[in-house]
């Protein structure tokens, strides 16, 4: 079984022949369709009598699919790593580790640090900096990110990274999901909690303005990472690592506390299409029942290191 690490818990060897093959596969042109996939899902999964919109909902965001879809977009670019490497597994970034201090967490170290203004926010660090020539993301003026390169602006939507404390918000919810299955703020179940639409307008109990959870990280890294072409970013997936992994966490303690509610999954049925039970996972072949545990997938989650494992400040930041 192959496990999946926290990144600061890899030693040189395994961030190496990660990084390696996460460069091999862009140089060999397969890295692009990740991106492809996750822009070409914003396409509206709607009833009828909502907006056909895809920022309303669509295949992999706004509703019940955005964990499954995500957990089979981890898996196939694994297995493709895994095609260059054997050994190479996804790490996860754990972000309450870094909340108290995001600049200085450690995944900058090895991943490059924040863009920088005077070169159109361009990652100046690391193996995936402009400057490197290895990393091909090209130009989005349309959403705001003119010129070629990897980008980053920290902190310029929020100014801090989600806590401990707002991920056990998560973690206490006891459904997965509600009709109507929406992104609004008073829908409750821990996917929209953990999605992060779920903010002070509809639970008092969100002490931090703004997203939450997935999406304020999202918003915290900036640059490449606000766009539907976020997956530019390799980050990106270190940041979905973590997601699935808190959903993996999730789904155990529920087959633990209300195991009469198995699956822990809804809708089974009669749900927005590409959301329900037995759906296929587009533009792949499985379905979100196949995906559901991660056991029979072959892969596990080592626990994230204590708090106090900070072992170095990056060199990135000032």
């Amino acid at each position: 079984m192959r496990i999946r690490k926290e990144i600061r818990t890899l030693n040189d060897d395994e961030l190496d022949d990660f990084i390696k093959a996460m460069l091999a596969l862009r140089k060999q042109g397969k890295y692009d369709k990740y991106v492809h996939w996750h822009h070409a899902v914003m396409v509206p999964t709607v009833y009828p009598n909502e907006p056909q919109d895809p920022d309303y909902r669509n295949g992999a965001h706004l509703g019940p699919a955005f964990l499954p879809w995500h957990r089979e977009m981890l898996m196939q670019l694994e297995n493709e790593l895994r095609g260059i490497s054997p050994e190479v597994t996804i790490p996860y970034w754990d972000w309450t580790l870094d909340a108290a201090d995001p600049w200085n967490a450690p995944v900058w170290k090895h991943m490059g640090g924040d863009g920088d203004p005077a070169d159109q926010f361009r990652v100046q660090d690391g193996p995936f900096a402009y400057e490197t020539g290895n990393w091909d993301v090209p130009e989005y003026p349309e959403d705001g990110l003119p010129g070629p390169g990897l980008k980053r602006q920290f902190s310029q939507l929020v100014d801090s990274l989600p806590t401990g404390a707002d991920l056990k918000m998560a973690m206490n919810e006891g459904l997965y999901d509600e009709p109507n299955y929406t992104a609004s703020p008073f829908n409750r179940g821990f996917r929209n909690r953990l999605e992060g639409w779920i903010t002070q307008r509809g639970d008092p109990q969100v002490t931090t303005p703004g997203s939450q959870l997935h999406n304020r990280v999202h918003l915290w890294i900036g640059g490449n990472m606000l766009a539907m072409t976020s997956p530019e970013d390799p980050v990106f997936f270190l940041h979905h690592c973590f997601v699935d992994k808190i959903w993996a966490d999730w789904q155990a303690q529920m087959r633990l506390d209300k195991p009469s509610l198995a699956p822990h999954y809804c809708p089974m049925q009669g749900g927005p299409s590409g959301h329900n039970y037995h759906d296929v996972i587009v533009p792949w072949t499985r379905s979100i029942s196949q995906v559901m545990e991660i056991n029979s997938l072959d892969y596990a989650y080592e626990p994230s290191p204590p708090l106090s494992k900070r072992p170095f400040k990056s060199p990135f930041m000032a």
